[in-house]
């Protein structure tokens, strides 16, 4: 029995790649737009340390499982916000405790922001 290599898989495969690199296209302006909307919902490396209140979410908890605590003076159409940058930002852990004993439902809580919470 004699090998053939153009009956393998990596010969396949070969044919498949054309070794061209140059036909990567450049990140589209929504791409672009998409990422920085996407950063911007993430907190600040300055917040590490910090405190913000969190509940989880009444529905849709597969796609938004962690809502913030919404800073009023930021904006004023909502309570809760999947998104870092409207969330009400505590240096001190008893202030935000006691924000978070005025929300008996969906288990408010205190969490501090760590390190893979920032951009």
């Amino acid at each position: 029995m004699e090998f053939d290599f153009y009956d393998t898989e990596a010969a396949h495969l070969a044919e498949c790649y054309d070794g061209d690199e140059a036909d990567f296209e450049e990140y589209s302006t929504e791409d672009k737009r998409d990422y920085i909307a996407e950063k911007e919902r993430r907190f600040k490396k300055r917040d590490i340390g910090k405190f913000v209140v969190v509940q989880t979410a009444r529905r849709n908890k597969r796609v938004m499982c962690r809502l913030y605590l919404v800073n009023r003076n930021i904006t004023r159409r909502f309570w809760w916000s999947h998104d870092a940058q409207y969330a009400m930002v505590f240096n001190d852990k008893t202030a935000a405790e006691f924000q978070a004993k005025k929300y008996k439902y969906n288990n408010a809580k205190v969490v501090e922001i760590k390190e893979w919470m920032t951009s």
